[in-house]
């Protein structure tokens, strides 16, 4: 595998699928009141896993890095 390559997404045509049921889903709703909640505990869930996702990458790189360096020196 290319470096870099493990971070593509690719989403089978399934789960394309179900994500877009899901946004119509909450498109269609009709309690403003429960999509405001359900936003908010998204946006919240988003920047955790945002913040996640950025220190697991620079965790994998630094990782790369120290193997590339020591396969180099052997």
């Amino acid at each position: 595998m290319a470096w870099g390559q493990w971070m593509v997404v690719n989403l089978t045509l399934e789960e394309q699928l179900e994500i877009e049921k899901q946004v119509r889903c909450a498109l269609a709703h009709h309690e403003s009141e429960s999509v405001a909640k359900l936003c908010a505990a998204l946006i919240r869930q988003n920047a955790y896993q945002s913040k996640l996702i950025k220190q697991a990458t620079g965790h994998i790189a630094e990782i790369e890095m120290t193997a590339l360096l020591a396969e180099r020196n052997t």
